[in-house]
């Protein structure tokens, strides 16, 4: 699987490049609340939905750390009460383990977007946790790269992750968020997208990349992003 390669590969800098994803984290543990039950993070890497957790002292019985990249997995702070596990959101075996915990919450940050079938991955969340709590990236992130380029998205438009969403949580919270990350020159900006481990959205060839480098306009890379918070309605 590519996506897989390239978090394996990014798995040391991805702490110091997730600027966004670092928000998310810490947007969707405010989220939460105060008490959390049995939680599974989906696409966990490094820890930071854990340490946003901790570092707000909210209680919770036990944590369960979920990630298809093994070299992710290694980063993540080991406690007594966490449990990490390499899995995929893409298969059935994953949620028949998870369905076994009697989770009380699910989250996932900046992960699922990569879902080769949102609907059905979030269907299947909502089987195995009363509550969901969600951050996803959509199609108009890097959306100036994509015109450049002339390539399309290839995560789900906006629209699309809404429609998955309620068709089997009930909503408490959609709330759409776009952010802007400054670079000095396009060059660090490309370098960005290589080492937080998103690259496998952003195919480019050498020819593309010469182009981007001097055709774009922009001194900043453009992120959308959903938040979405919800009841199971399974």
């Amino acid at each position: 699987m590519k996506i897989k390669k390239e978090f394996d590969k990014s798995a040391n800098s991805y702490s110091n490049y997730s600027k966004v994803q670092a928000i998310g984290a810490k947007l969707l543990v405010k989220e939460a609340g105060k008490d959390i039950g049995n939680i599974a993070d989906i696409g966990c890497g490094s820890g930071r939905v854990y340490k946003n957790i901790k570092e707000n002292s909210i209680y919770f019985n036990r944590f369960y750390g979920i990630d298809f990249s093994k070299e992710m997995l290694k980063l993540h702070p080991k406690e007594p009460n966490i449990e990490l596990m390499v899995g995929d959101f893409n298969t059935i075996s994953l949620f028949k383990k998870l369905e076994k915990l009697e989770l009380d919450t699910i989250i996932s940050s900046s992960a699922l977007q990569w879902a080769k079938n949102l609907e059905w991955s979030l269907r299947e969340c909502s089987k195995v946790a009363n509550r969901g709590y969600f951050f996803i990236f959509t199609s108009k992130t890097f959306k100036s790269i994509h015109k450049i380029a002339k390539i399309n998205s290839p995560i789900y438009p906006k629209e699309s992750v809404i429609e998955a969403f309620t068709k089997s949580f009930k909503p408490n919270k959609i709330e759409l968020l776009e952010y802007k990350l400054e670079f000095n020159n396009t060059l660090d900006m490309l370098r960005y997208i290589q080492k937080s481990g998103v690259s496998a959205g952003v195919n480019l060839s050498y020819k593309k990349m010469k182009k981007i480098l001097n055709e774009y306009p922009l001194d900043y890379l453009e992120f959308e992003t959903l938040l979405l918070t919800g009841d199971s309605k399974c």
